[in-house]
């Protein structure tokens, strides 16, 4: 016959604990006040013993699941938002949960059925629901945390982070380095479509707040080809320096490139300015100028609403002091001589 599977008690008794504190460590309750080496001995009692606790034994014991999903709308991932995601997921497994990203457009209409095989602690969002999809998370009793990016029709953003912030940064610096005549051009990437036309849109309407004169926009294919014949044309349209704002620094790179094959100086002639202060802004030549997005702080916010959305207590952290979402960086792409 064969033995009875471990349980709880069994750890607890072996570890010399209660099986609440049990449950606590294992459970990776951070929320719950336990000694380190208190921790240790029940975790090393429970890799000694072989005990493997059952995820759905967790969720019909305390209500709910342990996993976050993450509902991932069709967006890019692998830049400044997949960073967003791996930080949030970081922060929210310090209160014993698991994050579980669905990436897509798939699961948009048909989320009951994900819910009805995952017991879900919450879900959180970066963008507006469909109503099928909200009405299953409201029929399934699973509450959303909201983290709303981009701004839809009278439902704006939810972080501090906006996309017209990181546009005013940039065109605010351009203009401090002297720039008057402004453009802003971004690399054709269907993904990123939303978050493009947002800047875009946020770029002409900070420009005309601040009486710049026929500011340009365009959306060009990533070759050199495309931004060399863009660039050419809005720089033979005046006699003054122009400054670019770019979609992000791989557009910058590709500004910069196109501005050496057309002979144009930079930064004298053409101030290029970045959009996410990645490794490429520090490795070429020259440095460009970027801003830089306070992402960890963006993440600590959202984390703090997970735990506070399925009661855990955070501890009595509130988060981190007020801060400003983005920070210029400075480099040689937009520093132009006589300016400090």
């Amino acid at each position: 016959m064969p033995p009875s599977p471990l349980t709880v008690t069994d750890v607890a008794r072996a570890a010399g604990v209660s099986r609440a504190t049990v449950s606590y460590v294992l459970n990776g309750r951070r929320d719950v006040r336990v000694s380190e080496p208190t921790r240790e001995r029940v975790i090393e009692t429970a890799r000694r013993l072989g005990y493997v606790g059952s995820p759905a034994a967790r969720a019909l014991r305390s209500g709910r699941g342990d996993v976050v999903l993450l509902l991932v709308p069709d967006w890019e991932v692998a830049g400044q938002f997949g960073v967003l995601l791996e930080e949030i997921g970081r922060l929210v497994a310090k209160y014993g949960l698991v994050c579980l990203r669905y990436e897509g457009e798939h699961w948009r209409g048909s989320l009951n059925k994900l819910l009805g095989r995952i017991p879900s602690a919450c879900v959180i969002t970066f963008d507006v629901l469909h109503d099928d999809d909200a009405q299953a998370l409201s029929s399934a009793g699973v509450p959303e945390v909201s983290a709303q990016i981009l701004d839809r029709p009278g439902k704006p953003h939810n972080i501090a982070l906006g996309q017209d912030t990181i546009v005013e940064a940039q065109v605010e610096h351009l203009l401090g380095e002297g720039y008057q005549s402004l453009a802003y051009l971004a690399t054709d990437e269907p993904r990123g479509a939303g978050f493009i036309n947002a800047r875009i849109d946020a770029f002409h309407r900070i420009c005309a707040a601040r009486g710049i004169l026929d500011p340009r926009s365009a959306i060009v294919s990533p070759s050199v080809e495309s931004f060399s014949e863009t660039i050419e044309e809005w720089s033979c349209a005046q006699d003054e320096p122009l400054g670019i704002v770019a979609w992000n620094d791989i557009t910058a790179l590709g500004i910069l490139s196109a501005a050496q094959h057309l002979a144009i100086a930079v930064p004298e002639r053409l101030g290029v300015m970045g959009g996410d202060n990645t490794t490429v802004a520090a490795l070429a030549n020259p440095g460009i100028s970027s801003v830089r997005l306070d992402l960890p702080s963006e993440a600590e916010q959202i984390a703090l609403r997970v735990a506070e959305t399925v009661g855990y207590e955070p501890g009595g952290h509130t988060g981190s002091a007020p801060h400003s979402p983005v920070e210029v960086i400075r480099r040689a792409s937009t520093h132009r001589v006589g300016n400090a």
